[in-house]
């Protein structure tokens, strides 16, 4: 799943230190897994409804489609907390 619009915000994030790795998942639901780079502010993203109003824009599928994980909530092994 790699669309220009999608390509554009993985730019924007990774310019920030952020790194957007998104799954197609049961049904078509989108799994989209956001950690930062050592030294970046795990804290420091837009609310989680903004972030899939965006992925929604790029991934032209429905917002509430979007499962959102944030740096905080991944430990160091990669695991969701």
């Amino acid at each position: 799943m790699t669309t220009q619009p999608l390509e554009d915000l993985r730019q924007t994030l990774a310019a920030d230190g952020y790194i957007l790795q998104i799954d197609e998942v049961d049904g078509g639901r989108l799994d989209a897994r956001i950690s930062a780079e050592d030294g970046v502010c795990g804290d420091c993203l837009v609310p989680k409804n903004l972030m899939a109003a965006m992925i929604a824009n790029a991934t032209e599928k429905p917002a509430d489609a979007i499962d959102i994980t944030y740096p905080t909530e991944i430990d160091d092994d990669g695991q969701i907390i």
